[in-house]
């Protein structure tokens, strides 16, 4: 749920107000909704601070964003104190928090979205990298239909072919009977690709298994921009297991260096 930014949309025109201080997190709350269900640009302003429309991403938010959310909160929702000084607003059946918390200062409570920034970042990350462990279970998925049908056992070597060849897990399909085992979005998972046009801000590669290893290939995908597209690098092994690990700043370079692949200690088996 993207209340947040929905809320932004309504008030990117609207004049710079000093942020409100409520007397308790509850009214806080209610300022809040009752900002959004009337479409009041001056109270979000107010209510959130002149600072929240740098979290807008890009494209935009739709409407339908906001009405989720107020359904939710019409049918369920509370504020769960979380310290002395902190509190949580939990909306919906589903107990989704909205991402900025509400903090007492000197003049009472208050949204902080400094806070609120660093929770969308990591909210942000964490769903990149489900969706990238998703994607290497797929592409393990796409290789075995590859080794089945294509490579006569052999497993494929790329992701994308080579022009006029069906050396890699996709190639341009003249029909539905030669369509390959991965669809189009190969063509955006390259370590070539544009990050604006990264699949899901992960680039991928397909390394050989190192010495001693019993695997038959190895996916490798890392972060097109540490820390801000993903903080884990991560490889699936033709068992099925899928690793991850923290390569630092250094992540992009360390990723495409990579010769072959052996998890050593450094590798943590994800469950």
């Amino acid at each position: 749920m993207r209340v947040l930014v929905a809320a932004a949309a309504l008030a990117i025109a609207a004049p710079v107000f000093a942020q409100h201080a409520y007397p308790t997190p509850e009214a806080a709350a209610n300022a809040l909704v009752d900002a959004i269900s009337s479409s009041d640009n001056d109270a979000l302003k107010q209510v959130l601070g002149p600072q929240y429309p740098s979290l807008i991403p890009e494209g935009g938010v739709h409407r339908d964003d906001i009405y989720a959310f107020l359904a939710a909160w019409a049918r369920q929702h509370q504020v769960e104190k979380t310290g002395d000084n902190r509190a949580s607003l939990v909306v919906g059946e589903s107990g989704w928090s909205f991402p900025i918390p509400v903090v007492k200062s000197g003049d009472g409570w208050k949204f902080d979205l400094r806070a609120g920034q660093q929770e969308l970042r990591a909210r942000r990350l964490g769903r990149n990298e489900l969706e990238t462990i998703a994607m290497l279970r797929q592409l393990a998925e796409a290789q075995q239909q590859y080794a089945t049908e294509v490579g006569n056992g052999a497993y494929a070597k790329r992701l994308v072919s080579r022009a006029g060849k069906t050396d890699g897990l996709y190639w341009p399909a003249d029909s539905e009977g030669d369509k390959s085992p991965l669809g189009p979005d190969a063509l955006v998972m390259g370590a070539d690709t544009p990050a604006a046009e990264a699949f899901h801000g992960y680039h991928y590669r397909i390394v050989p298994p190192g010495k001693g290893s019993d695997a038959k290939y190895v996916f490798l995908a890392w972060p097109v921009a540490y820390g801000k597209t993903g903080a884990h690098t991560f490889a699936l092994d033709s068992s099925g297991t899928v690793y991850a690990r923290d390569l630092g700043a250094g992540t992009a370079s360390r990723a495409k260096a990579m010769g072959t692949f052996v998890p050593d200690a450094g590798w943590a088996k994800v469950e």
